[in-house]
């Protein structure tokens, strides 16, 4: 029946308990250690999901004799203290629970059987109904038919209602929601915003779209290693790659494209090779493939299931492939999240938690992997208590459509008591890694790697936060800026880390380099009220390598820097910004105009990391000199511990080898 043997009881999951040898290292900027709430869990009773059986009946018990047909199914006869386990197959549906658990040891779980492959789609597959065209990429005037000579075959479907099951038709919505009176068509292309939502695979692989028919019969795309190069390489940096179509890098095929009429109901594609009959095409139907039937809900696990093809808008408001609808208390754990037009995951307030009381509270977020989302993999307004721990998220942004100011890996707005740690968070396009936006306190983004960030901005933003909190014992590395020769987003574009009218933030051990612009990059925001002024930073025992421009630029002489170590830089690597003002200085200027890093270094060392494989080099290391940790640390990158003192960077001995290994979600024990 697609079933392994499933016990009765599920025993925590991460890797908080049963931990023999790691002190755990789970303190807050505040001094306070995180709280976690999770228990034991123990089901009353389980209920079994299989497609695939002629058995398989909604309207029958839900055992494994006779499962239900339906994910759906299920979740709206489950009570709190049960659970589904799902067998392995592909699942065309929203799920939408109807209900919630009651405490934390009467969760409501949806789980895949173990072993299985279990995806749930908010696609469908067209077979019949396509009609072959001829499109020539020379303009031809309206109702004048392209001959076979002078053009390319394509394949046009008309889109039925049918086709729609909850009457959402995203290839007839443009992917931009609501006003965003800061998108001047006169400076910013539109061309992203007003894209469609709907989105095609074939074969797995997603199509490029094109914004007029002709585009389908243009000469053939270029494949991304063929994209233009930066032709004045920065610091002696290798060329790298700008630009191209947007599915080439992250999985599309060269030739296949598509184009939607402007009525929304007929899409038109080029295929690469071969009929649609040769092909498994899918649309994708549905704005969520997971959602509460109502918001709010509590108590709500969700582990190894895949989730795939949403054609949601574009945040705000925020409408995720997999959206919690306000509720509190959920667990994600161990699922895959791929494909949403927008964003991938939505954890607090967003477009369908209205009437929530405590939306985005104490949520934990744990071993997913969250790929190839339009603009952002996991959104979080308002969360609170919350856990986003061992995470893969890449290959977000690669809608460009940066300029909405939404784009990021993960993105959080009043977070409040956050731990982020040993998540990885690479293979960025045109978006941020990871963004604060806006009265975030207490949070500690702690053991990440943040790699390959093509952005209009930085990898890690900080923005408008005024109380304190912590960035320690991360990689941030290969940040680019996404328009080469202009400024970016206020002068930060391609800096490692873009401290936005913040204060009191502690950045230590970390690793910061290969960026274009800055390591840390701060600005003031006179635009927006209450926003924060610059003052009571703390830059402490990092190692800055091969930044473009700078290290550190400060704007306010109330900061602190010291314990740093400075590797292939700029002649005049610190800045220090006052009004329209620029000055870049030495580190012995640095030191005698202001007294920061007086203890701080510039050290002949190598440094390279990958962001494919995580593999870090660190070779000609010298003894480095060792500076009291700041805020009590207790912990490097790999869960090593440390003492009261250690070198500068997130590893506790980097000289005692040249290649590591530095994937912190193999770490056992937190």
């Amino acid at each position: 029946m697609g079933y392994a043997a499933v016990g009765a009881t599920a025993a925590l999951s991460g890797g908080a308990w049963g931990c023999p040898t790691a002190v755990p290292d789970t303190r807050l900027p505040d001094g306070t250690n995180f709280a976690l709430w999770e228990q034991p869990l123990s089901f009353s009773k389980t209920y079994y999901v299989d497609n695939t059986l002629a058995v398989a009946d909604d309207d029958g018990p839900g055992d494994q004799a006779r499962p239900f047909r339906t994910v759906n199914r299920a979740a709206q006869v489950l009570q709190p203290g049960e659970r589904v386990v799902i067998a392995a197959g592909t699942y065309r549906e929203c799920v939408r629970p109807a209900r919630g658990g009651d405490a934390p040891s009467r969760m409501i779980s949806y789980e895949a059987a173990p072993g299985a492959k279990v995806y749930i789609k908010g696609s469908e597959i067209l077979t019949d109904g396509w009609h072959q065209e001829t499109v020539s990429v020379a303009f031809r005037p309206p109702g004048s038919l392209a001959s076979p000579e002078d053009g390319v075959t394509t394949w046009r479907h008309n889109l039925d209602g049918a086709l729609f099951p909850d009457a959402y038709n995203p290839f007839a919505l443009p992917s931009l929601m609501g006003q965003w009176a800061w998108l001047n068509p006169a400076k910013v292309d539109m061309g992203p915003y007003l894209r469609r939502r709907g989105l095609v695979f074939v074969d797995g692989k997603p199509l490029e779209p094109v914004e007029q028919l002709r585009e389908l019969a243009a000469p053939a795309l270029r494949p991304f290693p063929d994209f233009t190069v930066e032709p004045v390489p920065q610091n002696g940096l290798p060329a790298r790659r700008r630009g191209g179509p947007i599915m080439q890098e992250i999985g599309g095929v060269p030739d296949s494209r598509i184009w939607v009429d402007p009525s929304g109901t007929a899409i038109q594609i080029r295929l690469a090779s071969g009929t649609p009959a040769d092909h498994v095409i899918e649309v994708t139907t549905r704005q969520h493939v997971f959602i509460p039937a109502k918001s709010g809900l509590s108590f709500i696990r969700v582990k190894g299931l895949t989730f795939q093809h949403a054609g949601n808008a574009y945040p705000f408001p925020q409408y995720g492939m997999v959206s919690l609808a306000g509720g509190d208390h959920w667990i994600l754990e161990d699922n895959t999240l791929e494909w949403a037009n927008g964003l991938g995951l939505a954890i607090g307030f967003d477009g369908d938690s209205a009437g929530a009381l405590n939306a985005g509270t104490s949520q934990v977020v744990r071993r997913n992997s969250i790929r190839y989302c339009g603009v952002g993999g996991i959104g979080g307004m308002g969360t609170l208590d919350t856990l986003i721990e061992d995470n893969l998220i890449e290959w977000c942004g690669w809608a460009d459509a940066e300029r909405g100011w939404e784009a990021a890996g993960a993105k959080f707005h009043r977070a409040r008591n956050m731990m982020f740690r040993r998540n990885v968070v690479r293979h960025m396009r045109h978006a941020n890694a990871a963004w604060w936006d806006s009265e975030d306190s207490n949070c500690r983004i702690t053991g990440n790697i943040f790699a390959d960030v093509l952005t209009v901005s930085a990898a890690v933003h900080l923005e408008m936060n005024r109380e304190p909190n912590q960035i320690d014992n991360n990689i941030i590395w290969d940040v680019r800026n996404a328009e080469p020769g202009t400024p970016g987003q206020r002068g930060c574009a391609g800096s490692g880390l873009f401290i936005n009218a913040t204060d009191q933030l502690i950045v230590a051990q970390n690793l910061i380099g290969r960026c274009d612009n800055s390591g840390v990059f701060a600005i003031l925001r006179p635009d927006r009220a209450g926003s924060g002024q610059g003052r009571d930073n703390t830059i402490a025992n990092n190692i800055f390598a091969r930044c473009g421009s700078s290290a550190i630029v400060f704007l306010d002489p109330k900061n602190t820097a010291d314990g740093n170590v400075f590797v292939d830089m700029p002649a005049r690597f610190l800045g220090y910004y006052q009004g329209d003002a620029k000055t870049y200085l030495d580190l012995a200027a640095w030191r005698t105009a202001y007294g920061w890093d007086r203890t701080s270094i510039e050290a002949e060392m190598r440094v390279e990391f990958d962001p494919a494989t995580l593999r870090l080099t660190l070779s000609r290391v010298r003894t480095l000199p060792k500076m009291a940790t700041s805020n009590h640390i207790q912990s490097d990158l790999l869960g090593v511990q440390t003492g009261a003192t250690r070198v500068a960077g997130p590893l506790a001995n980097p000289s005692s080898r040249e290649s590591w290994m530095v994937d912190p979600r193999r770490r056992a024990c937190i």
